[in-house]
């Protein structure tokens, strides 16, 4: 016989309590079934545990020792099955998060840091990459979840029937200036109205530079480009320093806007709003911790999680 947990936590219980008896009226067994176990404790092992009194029983040495394993090895025992529970539920694992650069923007700053204070034990591991790649890693397995802007992924989503595609937040886009610039003290500019003067752009390659190009090309406009930048912190550093206006998404700007002398104004276009999308492999093979994270952005977005689908 190989000893299981049970007959170690009833031989337990018997040395606790001194008593066969008693151990059996606390734990609801037959007193002639726990001294059967002990008794194929005893012979399993080649020891005697217990010495019979006339009145109970006690530990023999070989017992006692026994008894301080059994205590360590069902306390390992509880340990495992508390650390096993927190992965059930999803307060133990990680989650890894692919993200462009627009996706990194809106509510998701705030939501990453609501739910790490909430779930300590989770580790949330983030990776930049173009919208295209994070879809194509996501549908890869590279990452739980992907937020990417819509427009710049084109093709290669619709492409993809393994995803689980969800809209996440719409984000505006606004002009951005330097406040002496003859444009900020405009309330409202066009697209006309802005690529009239220098521009500091992002990069064709980019999301939010090609969502930019094509509007002029649709419009005939040409963009005055006097330098491309790939990050929004290198735009708002070369507009700081007057070297030309960009168009950004209004969260990237906003909070920088005064204490770097900048000004945000509307961009009248009704292309100027900025789709964020969400997109998981199929929600079943998602971990708890995954699941957790995929409801917890869009509450802190929207509110309740939009039903799947592309």
């Amino acid at each position: 016989m190989r000893p299981d947990f049970t007959t170690l936590r009833l031989f337990l219980k018997v040395a606790e309590h001194g008593s066969i008896g008693k151990a059996a009226e606390r734990e609801h067994i037959s007193a002639p079934a726990i001294s059967k176990r002990i008794i194929e404790l005893e012979h399993a092992l080649g020891v005697t545990l217990f010495e019979r009194q006339s009145v109970g029983v006690r530990l023999t040495a070989a017992g006692s020792a026994l008894a301080v394993e059994v205590k360590e090895v069902l306390l390992r025992l509880d340990r495992m099955k508390s650390t096993l529970s927190e992965y059930a539920s999803g307060t133990l694992g990680h989650v890894k998060i692919l993200f462009s650069p627009s996706g990194q923007l809106g509510s998701l700053p705030r939501a990453l840091k609501a739910f790490m204070i909430a779930h300590p034990n989770v580790e949330v591991h983030l990776e930049e990459r173009r919208a295209v790649q994070v879809v194509q890693g996501v549908a890869r397995g590279d990452g739980d979840i992907g937020i990417f802007a819509r427009h710049a992924a084109g093709k290669t989503l619709s492409s993809i029937a393994i995803l689980n595609v969800r809209p996440y937040q719409t984000l505006r886009l606004v002009v951005v200036t330097h406040r002496s610039h003859p444009l900020a003290k405009r309330k409202a500019v066009t697209l006309a109205d802005a690529v009239k003067h220098d521009f500091v752009s992002f990069g064709q390659s980019g999301g939010l530079g090609q969502l930019v190009k094509d509007a002029c090309s649709a419009r005939g406009l040409r963009l005055r480009s006097r330098l491309d930048v790939t990050t929004f912190d290198s735009a708002r550093r070369m507009i700081q320093a007057g070297l030309g206006i960009g168009i950004m998404c209004e969260q990237s700007a906003a909070p920088y806007a005064a204490a770097m002398g900048l000004r945000c104004i509307k961009l009248a276009e009704h292309w100027a709003e900025y789709d964020i999308d969400i997109c998981t492999r199929a929600t079943e093979v998602l971990s708890k911790p995954a699941r957790l994270m995929l409801r917890h952005l869009f509450e802190m977005a929207t509110g309740p999680a939009p039903a799947e689908g592309h």
